[in-house]
């Protein structure tokens, strides 16, 4: 999966977040409760309204599954979706239509239908009517009047409509149901004076015995709609827009955005765009959700955002043309990478900052005046807040006070200029050392570079972006260097080395040398130290290894092209006890409905493994060896798995007539190259 698609959690869907005991609590609550009830359930846009409302529609049917003694009928309301287009009294009349015809359909009998229609039908000329008075500039009193006044086609008298309804069908002896949930979703993608209007008309209907009504709404969504009426929210008036929300709530549940793991749902996500695999988890959970908590603060639509520029990043880093660029395998690339794109996310213009001035860590007075001209002390509140903020340890160096002056003028930035200091905090202590930002500065530029393409922007200026192929890894200067900088502690660095000299010495390897291209180089064999040591013969690597962390424990990691004298099979090194398996492979193919599952990326190359002292030095030079066949030998040309060959198979799978012979080769193909199981257990067993 490349993608992560911004909808809600499905009814039956798999809670990520951790939701259950809330989940619970609310389906007792529900249970147990005297009606009518009305619960507000309150969170920003994006936090998981949605999904817990279909957690408890879920759990409601399941609980009726099990033959609770409490029955639901259950009824969705989209509240936006009724109200394009019309009036807040058309929209309202949507909804008490559609829940009418709901509760018909739970009376056998229709005894109320054909009234109801009617009654419907002449309330929703008289709203049309409201809206063509106000359009033309003339009263709408006295229909808004006729509406909601005394007569028989007056909304109280359909309220009253409704209370039979319920009391008549719950009297049904073939009635299965004791409450009647109404969820009334999306009201905070409406306009906020017309959400508010339709909060107060619902508000008609919402004491209707035996029914509970769940509201999912942001509570500034109302607090904008009445600033018409109370003005600008203050410590004064504040009471006054919370009166307004308690007279049509009768309990408020607000989404316990802190509550959630964080962790697990990052994590899950990265390991569904292939950014982190499920045995290497290269990011530290505790970092990454920190990272989220500082900037987007977990809310779950701008963490799909942030996941499918994560996914586009990482594609575009895949195809890179000569295949060099390692750094979203590095353990700190990913980490800055991922820290990049949440701080592109939640603050576009500190983003834009960095990517002009990449070392933070030397922004001064004169930046912050280039950026702000000095309009920030023309703000009445500033000078009484920037001195109180310089005595705190989050603005006592000189970085942070530019900080502080530029972010002022933003007030999206300036309420979270406390969170953007102590975001770039953890970057310098973590990554600096005795205060040489050198090293952080460069893998932050690596990242800008590869981010900017999923920036959202309307700054023209040409020096945000930076240099070209500012991304590409930086490579150390030698083996020992690379050791210093970028192996785990408790590394086995003289079997490191040893490995190096062997290449060194049998094959005339010499280090990459900077500021060259590779066809530039004084050897057929070279040898590069960035993420890993990769090993190039004849301009092309053939080889690589990683020292990284899985599970707790120091593991080297071994890559290698896979080789058509073994038919492009996974290999098992029996002596070294060393198994070569598929980097990447396509793990479904179901011929059935040609679904395809996984990537067609690096499943030209195998993985594995390895401790130094299982691996001797006759089996790492006949690898060599063999790779250097594999490129040399004119036989085995046309039969080298590439990429492209993958990508143009599985195509066919997925799009040719399933009778056809293309689709049948295709199928056959991928068949033979990668078996159709979880776990491919074929393995060519050499004697090393």
């Amino acid at each position: 999966m490349t993608g992560i698609v911004d909808q809600a959690l499905k009814q039956d869907g798999k809670d990520s977040l951790d939701l259950g005991k809330y989940t619970k609590a609310l389906l007792d609550f529900i249970e147990k409760t005297a009606t009518p009830m009305t619960i507000g359930v309150q969170g920003e846009w994006g936090s998981g309204k949605t999904s817990l409302l279909n957690q408890i529609w879920n759990g409601l049917d399941k609980r009726d599954a099990n033959n609770e003694q409490v029955k639901y009928k259950q009824i969705w309301i989209n509240a936006w979706e009724h109200s394009l287009l019309c009036s807040p009294e058309e929209c309202l009349i949507k909804i008490i239509n559609e829940i009418i015809s709901e509760l018909v359909s739970a009376d056998q009998q229709k005894t109320k239908a054909e009234k109801l229609a009617s009654g419907i039908s002449k309330l929703a000329k008289g709203a049309a009517r409201i809206g063509g008075a106000v359009t033309l500039g003339t009263a709408g009193k006295d229909i808004a009047d006729d509406i909601f006044g005394e007569h028989e086609n007056s909304i109280k008298q359909l309220r009253e409509e409704l209370r039979k309804l319920t009391t008549e069908i719950k009297g049904l002896e073939s009635n299965p149901f004791d409450k009647f949930v109404i969820y009334v979703d999306d009201l905070d993608r409406i306009d906020p004076p017309d959400a508010v209007k339709i909060l107060e008309l619902l508000k008609n209907i919402f004491n209707i015995p035996d029914c509970i009504f769940l509201l999912a709404i942001d509570y500034q969504v109302v607090v904008k709609g009445l600033e018409a009426k109370f003005g600008k929210q203050t410590p004064e008036n504040e009471r006054e827009f919370k009166s307004f929300f308690d007279k049509i709530i009768q309990l408020a549940f607000k989404m316990p955005m802190s509550d959630y793991d964080i962790g697990q749902y990052i994590s899950g996500l990265l390991k569904q765009i292939d950014f982190e695999d499920d045995e290497d988890e290269k990011l530290d959970p505790s970092l990454i959700t920190e990272f989220i908590n500082l900037t987007i603060s977990g809310n779950p639509r701008s963490i799909k955002r942030l996941i499918n520029s994560l996914s586009l990043i990482k594609i575009i880093n895949d195809l890179a043309e000569d295949q060099d660029s390692d750094f979203l395998k590095d353990e700190v690339g990913a980490t800055i990478m991922f820290a990049m794109v949440c701080l592109q996310t939640a603050q576009p213009d500190v983003y834009n900052l960095l990517a002009e001035y990449p070392d933070f860590t030397k922004w001064d007075d004169e930046i912050a005046f280039k950026k702000t001209q000095g309009k920030e002390k023309q703000e009445e509140t500033f000078q009484e807040n920037y001195d109180q903020a310089v005595q705190s340890d989050d603005f006592d160096e000189d970085w942070e006070k530019a900080l502080f002056k530029i972010c002022y003028l933003n007030p999206t930035s300036r309420r979270q200029t406390n969170n953007i200091s102590r975001f770039f905090t953890i970057l310098k202590d973590k990554y600096t050392k005795e205060e040489d930002t050198s090293e952080l500065t460069s893998y932050i530029t690596k990242a800008l570079g590869q981010s900017a393409i999923t920036s959202v922007t309307t700054k023209d200026s040409q020096n945000v972006r930076p240099p070209k192929e500012a991304w590409k890894p930086v490579f150390e200067s030698g083996v020992e260097d690379w050791l210093e900088h970028r192996t785990p502690d408790g590394t086995d660095k003289e079997s490191t080395l040893k490995l190096v000299n062997l290449i060194k010495d049998k094959y005339n390897a010499v280090d990459f040398e900077q500021g060259k291209s590779m066809k530039e180089q004084k050897s057929e064999f070279v040898i590069k130290y960035a993420g890993g040591v990769a090993l190039y013969y004849k301009q092309r690597k053939i080889l690589d290894w990683y020292v990284h962390t899985n599970k707790g424990l120091i593991k080297p990691e071994m890559r290698i092209l896979k080789n058509p004298k073994y038919e492009n099979q996974q290999i098992f090194l029996k002596k070294s006890n060393i198994k070569f398996v598929h980097r990447r492979k396509p793990h479904t193919f179901n011929p059935e409905n040609q679904t395809f599952g996984g990537s067609t990326g690096y499943t030209d190359w195998l993985k594995g493994e390895f401790d130094y002292e299982g691996l001797s030095n006759d089996a790492f030079s006949f690898i060599i060896d063999d790779l250097v066949e594999r490129r040399e030998n004119p036989e085995y040309q046309d039969k080298i798995l590439k990429e492209k060959d993958v990508t143009t198979y599985a195509e066919i799978f997925k799009t040719a007539d399933k009778n056809s012979k293309e689709f049948k080769s295709a199928y056959d193909w991928l068949l033979d190259t990668f078996g159709n199981d979880e776990v491919d257990e074929r393995f060519v067993e050499l004697d090393f």
